[in-house]
């Protein structure tokens, strides 16, 4: 079974904040400035939405529209796709799949932290996945009983090269070897 993994834990994007009425000129040189793709929305301390780079290259440059004279409240996307920052990473993606977006808004207790996008997840359950392969291939060892190589007491042995000959020895005599 996956341990819990929190949205908060795989975060990588803090959010940034914008105001409804910044021009897309500013919002893009703060995008650029804090090297991120989103800003979320702010008004009167409540998220009203989210824009992303995307939408700046869709809906303003691609329009040959000005960015000096586009208000961020004229092409951001409302009512953003969002997530509580204790939610477990399976919550996250089951939303991203039922919502059809590849980011989301983080929160913690109503207000924006960073996003979460699919890659971050994605990246998330990789990681976990060659973590959880090792512990097995680990735990799939089997130990060795026998009589000690070196002091002749039986017990768990260890197997250790010593001047260039494998030898099966305690746990005590494989310490003291490799002092």
């Amino acid at each position: 079974m996956m341990p819990k993994i929190t949205v908060e834990q795989v975060l990588k994007r803090r959010a940034v904040v914008v105001g409804p009425d910044d021009t897309i000129d500013k919002v893009a040189k703060i995008l650029a400035k804090n090297k991120v793709s989103s800003a979320v929305v702010v008004e009167n301390e409540e998220i009203v939405g989210i824009l992303t780079d995307r939408d700046i290259l869709d809906k303003v440059v691609a329009k040959g529209k000005s960015p000096k004279g586009v208000k961020v409240k004229e092409i951001m996307t409302k009512n953003p796709v969002r997530i509580e920052y204790d939610y477990d990473i399976q919550d996250a993606i089951e939303l991203m799949m039922d919502k059809g977006v590849r980011r989301i808004l983080v929160t913690k207790l109503g207000k924006p932290i960073g996003f979460v996008t699919a890659a971050d997840l994605l990246a998330a359950l990789a990681m976990y996945n060659s973590e959880e392969k090792e512990t097995e291939e680990l735990e799939t060892e089997t130990e060795v009983y026998g009589i000690c190589e070196i002091c002749g007491q039986y017990g768990p042995l260890y197997k250790v090269y010593i001047g260039g000959q494998e030898k099966w020895v305690c746990e005590n005599c494989k310490d003291s070897i490799e002092q």
